[in-house]
């Protein structure tokens, strides 16, 4: 998998766009900036994107529907919400239309790299599938006893570990 996050920009003021790209790219990020819903909803059906970052005053259809519109088909990624017109409102729609971070404009570059690589490290190790480890031991205790150690670095890594005991404890194995 590519380290560099893959951003999605949505940013009708081209100032405001310029520096978002400026930010993300210098913090080793791979930004793409568009400047109105239409042309992400087209971006983010071929190509893929680590995180959605939208205005929500934007021309044709606003931020929240476009949140919407996104989450109802990737669930899994995760959109920042920001605004430079700060209400209640917004930020109440925004998280309830499952944005994952509402952040009020102008960004500070360390408030917004952090934010930034939080979410889409989250994401990252949400959509990271975890391994199924057996352990099969011939009496109780066996497995504990003598894998303890590699079994709690799996349980650590969040792998599933299931354990099978092939006797139920009496002497000799019967």
């Amino acid at each position: 998998m590519d380290s560099r996050y893959r951003i999605l920009v949505v940013e009708d003021d081209d100032d405001a766009a310029s520096y978002m790209r400026t930010v993300l790219e210098r913090s080793g990020m791979d930004p793409s900036v568009v400047s109105n819903p239409q042309a992400a909803l087209a971006l983010l059906a071929s190509t893929t994107f680590d995180l959605l970052l939208t205005d929500i005053e934007l021309p044709g259809m606003s931020g929240l529907e476009l949140t919407q519109r996104v989450k109802a088909t990737r669930p899994d990624l995760p959109i920042i919400v920001m605004t430079a017109h700060a209400t209640l409102d917004y930020a109440v729609n925004a998280l309830r239309l499952q944005a994952d971070e509402f952040l009020f404009k102008p960004i500070r570059k360390p408030q917004l790299v952090e934010v930034v690589t939080r979410l889409v490290e989250q994401a990252r190790v949400s959509a990271r599938p975890s391994n199924v480890v057996l352990a099969i031991g011939a009496h109780p205790d066996d497995v504990e006893i003598g894998v303890g150690g590699t079994l709690a670095a799996h349980q650590a890594a969040g792998d599933q570990i299931v354990i099978l005991t092939m006797s139920r404890g009496a002497r000799g194995g019967a």
